[in-house]
C-alpha cells in the first residue's frame, strides 16, 4: 500500500477525512495484540501429533498413582476429556472478554490474559515430570479460558486501532495468526522434533514463547482510542493513542468522530448482555450469532478430522499423510494471506468474501461425499486423489471468508457501549458451537460415515441464503450507516 495519505469522502457529514496508512506503531500495535492469536490457534493444533503418546502416559500414569490399569475405553474417554475442556474454557473466557475490555482496558485485559497461559504452560509441559495426568486436564481447561478471552479481546482491539480503511485488512490478522499457529503446532509435532515420547512435553512448554513477546511488546503499544474516550472519557489519552498510531498530530477529524459515538454512549443507558437482545440492538445481535454460526457449523473441523482419512486412502502411510496435513494447514495460511488483503480491496467486501467462501464450502462439502462414496464403494486410485483435491478446496473457502469476517465483522456492527458485551456473546456462541460439533461429530459420523458430510452441506446452504438476503457490507462504514442498511435489508 502507498504511504501516500489520500483525502478520501467521510462516512458521515459533510468533511473530508484522511485515509489511513500503514505506519510503525500500528504495525508493532497490531503485532503485539495478535501473540494472542497465536496462542489460541496453537492450542488448536498442538494436541494432535503426539496425542496416541499422551493417552498412552494416561493410563501409565494412573497405574502408578492408583496402582491399578485402566481400560481403553476409560482412557479414550480421560484423552476426549483433555481435548474437549479447551472448548468449556473458551465458552467462560468468551464470555468475560467483554467485562475483561472494559474493565482494564483492551490492552490491559490482554496483558493480564498472559497470567493463564503460564499457569497453563507450567500445568500442562510439566505434568509428565511429577507423573499426574490430571494437570493436563486442568492445564486445558486454564488455556482454553485464555483463549476464550483472546477471541474476543483481539478482534475488538485491532477494530478500535484501525483506521477505517484498514479495518478488515487488520482485523483478518486474528485468523491469519491462528492458521499460522496451527501449523507450527503440526510442524512441532513432528517426530524428528518434540513429537516423541520423552519431548512432548516441550510443545506445550512453548505457550510462554508468545506470552513473553506480547508481554514485552505489547506495553510499548497505545491503549485503544476509542475505550480512552468512549468508555474512560479521557480524551487526551485518546488523542495522543491517535496521534502515535496514524503517525501524524492532525487527528481532529477522526477525535471527532470517536467523540461523537462517545456523546451517544454516555446518551444512552449502559448495555448489559440482555439488553443486546432487545430492540435496535437485536437484529445486529442476531446477524453477528448467525456470522458465528457459519463458521463452526461449515463443517471445517470435520475436513479436518477427515483428512488424515482420505490422505490414506490416497496410499499415503502415516508419515507421508502428516506431511500432506501439514501442506493442508500450508494452504489455509496462504489463502488467509489473501484474504487479508482482498477483505479491503475496492472490488471485495466483507459480505461478497463471506458469500463465495461458503459457497466454496456448500460445492466442496457435496463432492467430498460424491468421492468419499466411491471410494467406500472400491473405486480408488483419481477418486482418491479427488478427495484430496476436494478436501482442499474445501479448506480454500473457509479462508477465504468464513474463517476471518465472523471474528472482526462483530466488532463493526457496534458502538463501543455495546462493543463489549456483543463480542462476549458472539465469542461465546462460537465456543459453544465449536464445542458440540466435536462432541456430536463421531457418533453422528459413526452413524451416518461420509453421508454426516450432508448435514454440514444444509448449513452451509442456509447461511449463504441468510448472507445474501440479511448481511450488510460493513467495509468503510460507520455503525450509524451500517444499522442504516440493517432497516433497508430487514
Amino acid at each position: 500500500m502507498s504511504s501516500k495519505e489520500l483525502e478520501v469522502e467521510p462516512l458521515q457529514g459533510g468533511k473530508k477525512q484522511v485515509e489511513g496508512k500503514f505506519t510503525g506503531p500500528l504495525c508493532l500495535t497490531t503485532l503485539a495484540i495478535v501473540w494472542g492469536s497465536f496462542q489460541f490457534g496453537y492450542h488448536i493444533g498442538c494436541i494432535n501429533a503426539p496425542g496416541d503418546m499422551i493417552k498412552q502416559w494416561f493410563g501409565e500414569s494412573h497405574n502408578n498413582a492408583f496402582g491399578k490399569p485402566i481400560d481403553q475405553s476409560t482412557i479414550t474417554f480421560l484423552w476426549s476429556t483433555a481435548v474437549s475442556i479447551f472448548g468449556i474454557g473458551g465458552m467462560a473466557g468468551g464470555l468475560l472478554s467483554g467485562w475483561f475490555a472494559d474493565r482494564f482496558g483492551r490492552r490491559g485485559a490482554l496483558l493480564l490474559n498472559n497470567i493463564f497461559a503460564f499457569i497453563a504452560a507450567a500445568l500442562m509441559a510439566l505434568c509428565k515430570m511429577v507423573d499426574l495426568y490430571p494437570l493436563m486436564i486442568i492445564g486445558r481447561l486454564v488455556i482454553g479460558f485464555h483463549s476464550g478471552l483472546a477471541s474476543g479481546l483481539v478482534p475488538m482491539y485491532l477494530t478500535e486501532v484501525s483506521p477505517i480503511n484498514l479495518r478488515g485488512t487488520l482485523g483478518s490478522i486474528h485468523q491469519l495468526f491462528v492458521t499460522i499457529a496451527i501449523l507450527v503446532s503440526q510442524v512441532l509435532g513432528l517426530n524428528f522434533l518434540f513429537g516423541t515420547t520423552s519431548r512432548w512435553p516441550w510443545i506445550f512448554a512453548m505457550t510462554v514463547v508468545p506470552a513473553i513477546l506480547q508481554l514485552i511488546m505489547l506495553p510499548m503499544c497505545p491503549e485503544s482510542p476509542k475505550y480512552s474516550l468512549v468508555v474512560k472519557n479521557q480524551s487526551d489519552a485518546a488523542e495522543a493513542a491517535l496521534k502515535k498510531l496514524r503517525g501524524r498530530d492532525d487527528v481532529k477529524d477522526e477525535l471527532e468522530a470517536i467523540q461523537e459515538e462517545a456523546t451517544a454512549a454516555q446518551n444512552t443507558p449502559k448495555v448489559s448482555m440482555l439488553d443486546l437482545f432487545k430492540g435496535s440492538l437485536r437484529w445486529p445481535m442476531f446477524i453477528a450469532i448467525m456470522m458465528m454460526l457459519s463458521q463452526q457449523l461449515s463443517g471445517i473441523n470435520a475436513a479436518m478430522f477427515y483428512s488424515n482419512t482420505i490422505f490414506k486412502s490416497a496410499g499415503l502411510d502415516d508419515q507421508q499423510a502428516t506431511y500432506a496435513t501439514i501442506a493442508m494447514g500450508s494452504i489455509n495460511v496462504l489463502m488467509t494471506v489473501i484474504s487479508v488483503y482482498l477483505v479491503d480491496h475496492p472490488k471485495f467486501g466483507r459480505r461478497l468474501l463471506h458469500l463465495i467462501g461458503l459457497s466454496v464450502m456448500f460445492i466442496a462439502s457435496l463432492l467430498i461425499v460424491l468421492a468419499l462414496t466411491m471410494i467406500k464403494n472400491g473405486s480408488k486410485g483419481t477418486w482418491s486423489y479427488l478427495a484430496i483435491a476436494f478436501v482442499l478446496l474445501f479448506v480454500i473457502g473457509f479462508a477465504t471468508g468464513p474463517g476471518s469476517i465472523p471474528w472482526f465483522f462483530v466488532s463493526e456492527l457496534f458502538g463501543s457501549g455495546a462493543r463489549g458485551p456483543a463480542s462476549s456473546v458472539a465469542a461465546m456462541v462460537n465456543w459453544t458451537a465449536n464445542f458440540f460439533v466435536g462432541l456430536l461429530f463421531l457418533p453422528i459420523e459413526g452413524a451416518l460415515k461420509q453421508n454426516a458430510f450432508f448435514i454440514f452441506s444444509g448449513f452451509l446452504l442456509v447461511f449463504i441464503i441468510f448472507t445474501w438476503k440479511f448481511v450488510p457490507e460493513t467495509k468503510g462504514k460507520t455503525v450509524e450507516q451500517i444499522n442504516a442498511e440493517f432497516d433497508k435489508r430487514k
